[in-house]
């Protein structure tokens, strides 16, 4: 993935530009002021962090481009896409998004995207695990209900009218 940016009268030039250097594969001066960074992307997390990064700093410049091979693709899918090839490969060593709900247009750029997969996932393979909702009653309900407990066990209880402070009790 080529990174391309500046120009740029922005403060954050400088840090963006380290980042390039510190983290792309290649970082080179094209014109006065304009640098492209180039990122191999495979099955290194720091890789796909360090454009994420970068991305992060410079993706809302106009003077920003990103490409894939040589087709511009956008700046904030690429961002997107970089954040959720890292966090996947950190976790699980390879991508392991679920496409129960369809393909994101960050996938479509990410190198680890497995189309076969991905088609089998929307088509309804592989579904998500169901809910399961249990209910239990507690201590209390389960002695009313047993005739165990009194359902009004003390006439003199007052009940508040509302609110916390007491304002407004009302007596049974």
């Amino acid at each position: 993935m080529t990174v391309e940016f500046g120009p740029s009268r922005s403060k954050g030039f400088g840090r963006a530009l380290a980042d390039a250097r510190g983290q792309a594969g290649q970082c080179t001066e094209v014109e006065p002021g304009r640098y492209r960074a180039n990122y191999v992307l495979g099955t290194n997390a720091a890789a796909y962090t360090g454009l994420a990064h970068l991305l992060e700093r410079i993706r809302q410049w106009r003077a920003t481009e990103v490409y894939e091979e040589d087709e511009p693709i956008s700046a904030y899918h690429a961002r997107e896409m970089a954040w959720c090839a890292s966090s996947q490969l950190k976790l699980h060593g390879a991508c392991r998004f679920r496409f129960f709900y369809g393909v994101f247009p960050r996938c479509s750029i990410c190198p680890l995207f497995d189309s076969e997969r991905a088609i089998r996932e929307v088509l309804g393979e592989n579904p998500p695990p169901g809910t399961m909702l249990e209910i239990s009653l507690g201590p209390n309900l389960r002695a009313l209900l047993a005739g165990k407990l009194r359902p009004d066990p003390d006439p003199d209880f007052e009940v508040p009218d509302f609110g916390a402070r007491g304002v407004g009790r009302v007596r049974r």
